[in-house]
């Protein structure tokens, strides 16, 4: 982990983690070449941690980060007195991504469940307002009044999936006004620019059998 070691784990026993990092779609591909390390183990525990970390949200929001505890496995949001947050923001909207990447590319069974069952709340106030906040507390509260398109934009892939009439509506409504001289949003907004790409890139352009041993053979 990058920075000092106290930020991430303040006790021995307690380590801050960030669910959006958890790549499921990835580590299977690892597994494909390197036989020495259990990524097949990593990508159940992804998923477990993705699970029981939206669970800490009464309305079933994955967090930007979460605290668990290594002796008993069990997850916590992290103390409102350090500088990471358990909040709905701007690091976890990568999880509706990831998660969908894993769906469309292996049709995991898990990542098509978890946007199933996750997705509830933002649908319902995109339904209601054609709007959705940028930023949540663990009770689906808003906590800011604006809108992200890094937030349209990773919601987007996910939504074809188990929404599309709604992932088409946040494309036209927000994404696509939002794109100018193949900036989007404005020309500082680095962040946005990697998100935007991400999400709006279309899963299906990489087939399958890209994706089967020895994938690296097959893309290189």
């Amino acid at each position: 982990m990058p920075g000092p070691i106290a930020a991430f784990q303040p006790q021995p026993d307690v380590i801050y983690l960030n669910p959006s990092y958890l790549a499921p779609y990835a580590f299977r591909l690892f597994a494909q070449v390197d036989k020495n390390h259990d990524w097949t183990g990593l990508i159940d525990s992804s998923y477990q941690v993705l699970f029981d970390s939206a669970a800490l949200s009464t309305v079933q929001l994955p967090g930007d980060w979460v605290a668990l505890n290594t002796l008993t496995g069990g997850l916590q949001p992290v103390p409102t007195s350090s500088s990471l947050k358990s909040t709905y923001s701007f690091d976890a909207y990568r999880v509706w991504w990831r998660v969908s990447l894993d769906a469309v590319w292996f049709e995991e069974p898990r990542a098509t469940q978890f946007l199933q069952e996750h997705l509830t709340h933002l649908q319902q106030l995109w339904q209601a307002d054609r709007a959705i906040p940028a930023r949540f507390d663990l009770q689906g509260n808003a906590l800011v009044s604006y809108e992200a398109i890094a937030h349209y934009a990773m919601l987007y892939p996910a939504l074809q999936i188990v929404d599309p009439i709604t992932a088409d509506q946040i494309l036209q409504q927000k994404l696509l006004p939002a794109y100018q001289n193949g900036i989007w949003e404005n020309d500082s907004a680095y962040y946005v620019q990697n998100l935007a790409w991400f999400g709006l890139f279309p899963a299906e352009t990489i087939t399958p059998n890209l994706l089967k041993p020895p994938f690296l053979d097959r893309i290189f």
